[in-house]
């Protein structure tokens, strides 16, 4: 049996083909579990999660963990540690080994100065994993301020958060950020009215299924080299120096 089958979000780690947020969920959490696996095999970590919400992922961490520290802007559930925002962490210098922010520098004041504090935070040698948006519907939590561009992040983790050693990749393709708006804006159509609302899961359903067999077809669609992708959702890996 599974330890953490009642942890919350569940949807976020495993998410269920008729929620609408399901090409985006099931991108990230692919993504998280293969650069553990490249990245933290044997080790055992202090881990910091900035923006941790309800820590949904922690499962995935979870066997690596020496200690694992959530901050949020408000305490709005048992699971934040810290309260701070992202962009003046409430920790000591180079006292994590990992940092994490997943879906969260698109919404902060100053993303420049979060992924400073990133990089305050860790030990040298330490690594920070990071997620957020390329193209992406608007969604204040509070507030939704930036979108990044293949190019663009990492100049943002190397110039001014003081990152030499940046790899960037795409969680999932263009295809795949196209159908997951398309699975959005069918899913809010389909609950605006009464007589819609049987055909919500099996609509959403349907697009996500395609939108994830097209997306696997369309590799070159999420080739962040390639001039004509439009990439929904990137994943940075930042290594701190050892000197």
């Amino acid at each position: 049996m599974n330890q953490y089958a009642d942890w919350p979000f569940p949807e976020r780690r495993h998410p269920p083909r008729e929620h609408p947020d399901y090409l985006g969920f099931l991108g990230l959490a692919t993504a998280i579990q293969q650069v553990i696996q490249r990245e933290l095999k044997g080790k055992t970590l202090d881990i910091l999660d900035i923006g941790c919400g309800h820590k949904p992922f922690y499962p995935f961490f979870a066997p690596y963990v020496r200690t694992y520290i959530g901050t949020d802007i408000i305490q709005d559930n048992d699971l934040i540690d810290i309260v701070c925002p992202a962009e003046a962490l409430k920790v000591a210098d180079e006292s994590v080994d990992l940092a994490l922010c997943f879906s969260v520098l698109e919404h902060v004041n100053d993303p420049g100065q979060a992924v400073k504090e990133m990089y305050r935070v860790l030990r040298p040698g330490g690594i920070a994993f990071a997620s957020t948006h390329g193209f992406f519907p608007w969604h204040p939590y509070p507030q939704d301020h930036w979108r990044w561009t293949q190019t663009g992040l990492p100049l943002l983790f190397r110039n001014q958060g003081g990152f030499r050693d940046v790899e960037i990749f795409a969680t999932r393709g263009t295809v795949s950020g196209i159908f997951f708006l398309w699975a959005h804006y069918v899913h809010y159509w389909a609950a605006q009215e009464r007589w819609r609302w049987h055909l919500q899961k099996r609509l959403v359903r349907f697009i996500n299924r395609m939108g994830e067999s097209l997306d696997a077809r369309s590799p070159r669609l999420k080739d962040i080299h390639e001039h004509v992708t439009a990439i929904p959702e990137f994943f940075v890996i930042a290594r701190k120096s050892v000197s």
